[in-house]
Formats: C-alpha cells, sequence, structure tokens
C-alpha cells in the first residue's frame, strides 16, 4: 500500500475497453507535478475530470484516500439502514410527499406505530413485519467514517398522504368488507375466507382500512424509505400515518385475515450509482398453518382485470395453498365501483358514494356467485354487465418458473436471488468496518445534495 505522501508514480496505464474512466484519469494524473504526493495528484486529477467523474474517480483509487485497503463490498439494505440511518449513503437528501393530507396530524402518534397497526390476534403477531413502521424513530447506531453527515430523523419528514388511488383502495375494501358482513351467521364473522391484498403500497394500507371492520390486516412491509429507494416506502408509511388513527381503534371480537403486500417490493431495479435497492420479498404462512386456522379459501386481490398472473415470489405459496386442497381464486379491485344509478344524498358523508361489486347495488351479492363460498343473498342478484371483466373467479395458480422458485417442493420459502435488496459499501479490508456507501454522488466519496421525488 503506497504511503499517501510519498512522490506518486505511474506505475501501469489502463486503456481498455470496460475500464470505466480510464482515459480521464490517467491524463489526470499525467498532468500532475511529478513531486506531488499521492493524495495531491488524486486530487488534481479530480479537479481534472470534473464532479460528474468525481465518484469514479475516487472509487478507482481509494485506497489513496484511506491509511488501508478498501474493496466494495454488498450487504442487505436493510441492515445498512438500521446501522447507518433510513438515508444511509444520501444524508444530505430527503422524499417528497405527493398526496399530502391536508388534515390535522399528530406526530406524536407514530411513535406508537408499529403497535396500532399490529393484528389484535396474537397468532397472527408471528406474521407480522413491522419494519416500515419502526422507521420514523430509529436512530443510527454508528457513523460511516466515510459519511459522516447527520441524517435527519424520518420521523421529522415525515407526512401523511391521501389520493384518489388511495380513496378507490378504500372504498373497494369498504365494499369487499360489506359482504363478508352480510353473510355474518350466528357464529359471527366468518373466517374461513382470507385475502391477499397485492395492490401498490399505499392502496394496499387504504384497501385495508376500508375492509378492518371485517378483516384483521396483518402488514408484510419488510423494508424502510430511502430517498432513492428503487420501493418508494416512504409513500406507503404516509398512507399508514394517514390511516393510523383507524387501524388504532380496533374492531371488537374475531374478524376473517387479510396479509397486506405492496406490489412494488419487486419493483425493477439496475443501477447501482442512482437506486437503492431497499426490495424485499413477501412471506406467507405456509398452507398448513393456514388449515390449521380454519381456512379453507383465498382470495388474492390484484389491481385491475389486466393483472392475471400473481406476484413471482408468491407462486410457490399459492400453489402449494391449491395442492392442499384451498380454494385459490383472484379478484381485481377495480371490480368495486360506484353505482352511476343512485341518488346522490341531500347531504354527503364521507362514505358517499359507496362501491359495489359490479358496480351496482343489484350486482353487488353476485361476488357470492363468482365466488362460490356461500349462499347467494336473497333477493337473488343481478349479474354485472358484460362491460365488468371478472378473469380472476376463473383463476388457478400453476407452478411457473421464477427468480424467487425455491427450487424444491411447491410452498417452500422463497429463494431470494443474489444481489437482491443489497447495496453496495466500502470496507476497510484489514478491519472489516464500513466506510460509507458506494452510491455516487454520496457521502466523502462526493458530497452532494437534492431530493428524490415519489
Amino acid at each position: 500500500m503506497s504511503k499517501p505522501d510519498e512522490p506518486f508514480e505511474r506505475a501501469e496505464v489502463l486503456d481498455k475497453p470496460g475500464i470505466v474512466g480510464a482515459r480521464w484519469w490517467h491524463q489526470g494524473l499525467a498532468e500532475a507535478p511529478k513531486d506531488a504526493s499521492r493524495r495531491s495528484a488524486i486530487l488534481l486529477a479530480l479537479g481534472a475530470v470534473g464532479l460528474a467523474g468525481a465518484a469514479v474517480a475516487v472509487a478507482a483509487a481509494a485506497d489513496g484516500c484511506s491509511d488501508e485497503e478498501t474493496e466494495i463490498q454488498r450487504k442487505r439494505a436493510l441492515d445498512m439502514q438500521r446501522t447507518f440511518g433510513w438515508s444511509f449513503g444520501a444524508a444530505q437528501e430527503s422524499v417528497t410527499f405527493d398526496g399530502e393530507s391536508k388534515k390535522p396530524f399528530d406526530q406524536g402518534a407514530l411513535a406508537r406505530m408499529s403497535t396500532d397497526l399490529r393484528p389484535a390476534d396474537e397468532a397472527l403477531r408471528a406474521y407480522y413485519v413491522p419494519s416500515l413502521f419502526e422507521s420514523p424513530h430509529a436512530t443510527p447506531t454508528v457513523v460511516a467514517q466515510g459519511d459522516p453527515a447527520p441524517v435527519t430523523p424520518l420521523v421529522n419528514v415525515l407526512r401523511p398522504i391521501f389520493t384518489l388511488a388511495m380513496d378507490r383502495a378504500y372504498r373497494s375494501g369498504k365494499a369487499l368488507a360489506s359482504l363478508l358482513l352480510a353473510a355474518r351467521t350466528d357464529g359471527g364473522l366468518r373466517r374461513d375466507i382470507l385475502v391477499i391484498v397485492d395492490l401498490d403500497g399505499p392502496e394496499s394500507v387504504a384497501f385495508a382500512a376500508g375492509a378492518a371492520e371485517a378483516f384483521e390486516p396483518v402488514f408484510t412491509f419488510d423494508n424502510w424509505p430511502h430517498p432513492r429507494g428503487v420501493v418508494k416506502a416512504h409513500l406507503t408509511l404516509a398512507a399508514a400515518a394517514y390511516y393510523q388513527p383507524l387501524f388504532g381503534r380496533a374492531a371488537p371480537g374475531p374478524r376473517a385475515t387479510m396479509f397486506v403486500l405492496d406490489r412494488q417490493r419487486l419493483s425493477a431495479y439496475s443501477d447501482d450509482a442512482a437506486q437503492f435497492d431497499n426490495r424485499y420479498v413477501a412471506r406467507l404462512p405456509a398452507a398448513d398453518a393456514l388449515r390449521d386456522r380454519g381456512v379453507r379459501h383465498v382470495l388474492y386481490v390484484v389491481p385491475t382485470d389486466l393483472d392475471t398472473i400473481e406476484s413471482d415470489d408468491l407462486n410457490d405459496d399459492l400453489v402449494a395453498y391449491r395442492a392442499r386442497q384451498l380454494d385459490v381464486r383472484m379478484m381485481a379491485a377495480n371490480v368495486f365501483t360506484p353505482d352511476p344509478a343512485e341518488a346522490k344524498p341531500a347531504v354527503e358523508t364521507e362514505d358517499w358514494p359507496p362501491y359495489y361489486y359490479g358496480g351496482s347495488a343489484a350486482s353487488h351479492g353476485w361476488f357470492w356467485v363468482d365466488y362460490p363460498w356461500g349462499p347467494p343473498p336473497l333477493p337473488p342478484p343481478v349479474e354485472p354487465s358484460a362491460r365488468v371483466r371478472r378473469p380472476g373467479k376463473l383463476y388457478t395458480p400453476t407452478s411457473r418458473a421464477t427468480p424467487f422458485s425455491s427450487g424444491s417442493t411447491p410452498g417452500g420459502a422463497p429463494r431470494v436471488p443474489e444481489p437482491f435488496g443489497t447495496v453496495p459499501v466500502v470496507v476497510a479490508l484489514g478491519t472489516g468496518v464500513i466506510l460509507g456507501a458506494a452510491l455516487s454522488r454520496s457521502g466523502s466519496w462526493n458530497r452532494a445534495s437534492g431530493g428524490y421525488g415519489g
């Protein structure tokens, strides 16, 4: 290893395809005075190439900016955020909240979020993933040597949001709950139907909020927000903050179970420099565990009738459910719409307009025809218009190869392909200490500020 202040001499020239920046890097070094120290020569090279290439240059000469050799390693993104802060590698950047709510907001309630949104049924808590809801008040335990900028606590920037898409999802969830409430017997609400909601994060939260009277939500959000996060988890968190008061008032008595997923958890990812890989896979209970709870029917909720295949990380689970004689069907959330023929009340309330299965009050009960898990209500419902596409009623999960296939029997834990859900970091080889993130324009590797909208 070279000493920082000894004269710098170029020992080798790299000018080959695939060696990013080799020409301008060596050109910068060649222009340095012969008696320049190694550190000074590097700084001169950086000045020659300009800010745009600085991150690559520093990565190429990291041993000249440290007292020991370094290398790039990949670490689990959530682990790095828990250790160094939610904005690890982008401490001077933040997030934006499109659809910010104007309603009064009790910021202090965020400290109770992971408790307020926890299942009331203790048997379901084994499947609850509180990671996202723990992020607002989490504090770093270590300051990265190469990225010492203070991290603004997430609680200080978090704002609740409410969007039109969330409103539609909330009303759709409420419509589904009304079907289960209407089918209740002397024994109470049916608990043999399990719902898996796989919408974009904010809409999944809203759907669960609307359905909360009949379904107990089990949230599975296993990531944290990040200014450059490929999964816009800050929007899911902001939606949860909006509905937190509702979830905090748990409905009395046992309810059916609803697993709440963020469909964006498998978002496309391609650029280590511009994106932070906060993706994760969903984990659902085993088929036998569901059968032990009395579940016999599984309803998988997707955004629209154009979505006809389950998310890749769920294929093994849903195939295993079917193999254990659980009836698995799919339903599009957009099958619920308001009835255009319904008269508007003189005084509108937050519940107006109600949504119905098939788009009309007369067709609402047709759900029990498309999904024959109970007797149709009386009077007999009307079949929805042919314009209302309902392919999900014919859905059957079929085993297929995905990047997350367990590779063994269906129903095994999803395989997490490398480098899924990890981020590049700079590690000191001698000590194993993590010096900082290897994101471009981040940390001491190349300080800059800015923001990333969601």
